[in-house]
């Protein structure tokens, strides 16, 4: 260890001869050594205490003797609380999914760098189910600093019984303070600038809208699902199963930065970054493909969309009357909520209480699936190499098979997956066709179909016929949660398809 006004021997050579100081008592220079072994002791330990004093340990539980419902998240956060005039920073955060039943053990590791020896921290913890906060910690258990321990005890009380008016621990990935909107305006090689305002949601679901700035700007609504990179302080942005994914570095809880195609900050000092100041005010959404539950309360609909959970009234234009429709013929229980898929927009529209609040407004209805609840639609299916069961084709629903017909379905193989060009395979029952195809973006279309030859007996012929039609029109897709359809040059949707998970 270099000690300080230590003196590496060959640092400085004497150049010359210097008359040597009188050697010191024997009393004096046992105090001299005395002092320099207790300055050397003195940074050792605090030199050990920077390296290795980097994590709090404890452990949180609640009293009451009830079991937490099977999706509850638990979360312990770091805080800096040294400012009393402003909101508590996160230093570092941790989640368990699938939490189960207390107590729940947790460790947060955090960045020697961030501790000021005068400031003044502490740690809290929380209990969700989806975005609802059930048990919290009502007081903030100090640490670190002071006499404050580094392993601490929580318990928690149930939420509606807090009548502290806290604001619940924020949640995300990487520290991530959500739910949050993050806007700014980035670099745009041929434009002014392209404004961002993306809405993230703890249950990693997003909105983005784009503005790229010119004379005659050009807007584009994205709708999708996000996930953590656990091997870096990132997330990916998945696309609505028409876009590309994006990739953004968390570089504090309310600042991101994106990335390049290849996960990596781009080559300029040009400003990439979206700020946030950790509250969610939802920006508007057009032409988006959704799915999610719809439910009628003495003729007023809301709709609550999967990916999101967030709940909209829906309004009573565009193609409500078919929703209207939908809900009446193909719902047994009437009254509770049926999940359809629909392209719509979320408008900013005045509420009942006079406030600005985002309303539904439908474009087109796609389709119901009854018994179909958001636990399996919280993430969109892949295209490429995914078991994709046909069920319309040009609007009309296939019609009953015949016993022991395999089932209508198609499979894009990748390229990685099919060899050098990607392929895809498909039937309506009785022939099997086959050929390449082209996909990028949403855009995707099929080359010459190859098909055996067997004679197909009715209705297979008919829907045989069907489906090389739509195959040879298909110009783009887009794709929520297990939901694929697929369009022609017109934009209008020629096919619609499930996902289906083989076991």
């Amino acid at each position: 260890m270099h000690l300080p006004g230590a003196r590496d021997k060959q640092s400085a050579p004497d150049s010359g001869a210097r008359p040597l100081p009188d050697a010191p008592a024997p009393q004096e220079f046992a105090m001299s050594l005395f002092r320099l072994t207790s300055c050397a002791a003195a940074l050792l330990a605090a030199s050990s205490i920077a390296a290795y004093a980097d994590e709090i340990t404890g452990s949180a539980s609640y009293r009451e003797r009830i079991m937490p419902p099977p999706d509850a998240r638990f979360v312990a956060t770091l805080l800096d609380v040294s400012r009393a005039d402003a909101p508590a920073r996160v230093i570092a955060q941790s989640q368990t999914q699938e939490a189960g039943a207390p107590p729940y053990g947790f460790t947060l590791e955090y960045d020697t760098a961030e501790i000021d020896p005068l400031g003044r921290y502490a740690v809290r913890a929380a209990l969700y189910s989806g975005a609802q906060l059930l048990f919290t910690s009502d007081t903030a258990t100090p640490v670190l600093t002071g006499d404050a321990p580094s392993t601490v005890t929580l318990m928690m009380v149930r939420a509606e019984d807090q009548g502290t008016g806290d604001t619940p621990v924020p949640i995300g990935a990487h520290g991530l303070q959500l739910p949050a909107s993050f806007t700014g305006t980035l670099p745009c090689a041929s434009c002014e600038g392209i404004t961002y305002h993306l809405d993230l949601w703890p249950d990693q679901g997003y909105h983005l809208r784009r503005i790229w700035q010119d004379e005659d700007p050009l807007i584009e609504d994205e709708t999708g699902f996000w996930h953590a990179d656990p091997t870096r302080s990132a997330i990916v942005l998945s696309g609505d199963g028409g876009s590309d994914a994006s990739q953004w570095q968390v570089q504090s809880p309310t600042q991101i930065r994106l990335l390049d195609s290849a996960g990596n900050p781009p080559a300029s000092a040009l400003p990439y970054e979206l700020t946030s100041d950790a509250t969610l005010t939802p920006g508007e959404i057009k032409g988006a493909f959704l799915g999610g539950m719809v439910s009628f309360s003495d003729g007023v609909a809301r709709f609550e969309e999967c990916g999101t959970g967030q709940s909209y009234p829906v309004a009573t234009e565009g193609d409500f009357p078919a929703l209207e429709r939908i809900y009446q013929e193909d719902h047994s229980d009437n009254g509770a909520p049926l999940y359809v898929n629909l392209e719509g927009s979320l408008l900013l529209r005045e509420g009942n209480a006079g406030a600005q609040e985002l309303t539904l407004s439908i474009d087109r209805m796609v389709r119901s699936r009854e018994g179909v609840t958001c636990e399996r639609q919280r993430a969109n299916a892949e295209l490429t190499n995914t078991y994709w069961r046909i069920d319309t084709l040009g609007g009309d629903t296939l019609p009953s098979l015949p016993e022991g017909t395999r089932e209508p379905h198609l499979i894009l193989r990748s390229a990685e997956d099919a060899g050098a060009e990607a392929r895809f395979s498909a039937t309506a029952g009785c022939n099997a066709m086959m050929g390449g195809y082209e996909h990028e973006g949403a855009q995707i279309s099929f080359g010459q179909i190859a098909s055996t030859l067997m004679a197909c007996q009715s209705p297979l012929d008919t829907v045989e016929r069907d489906l090389a039609q739509m195959l040879s029109q298909v110009q783009s897709h887009r794709i929520n949660g297990e939901t694929l359809a697929l369009y022609d040059a017109a934009g209008e949707i020629i096919g619609v398809m499930t996902a289906v998970y083989l076991r």
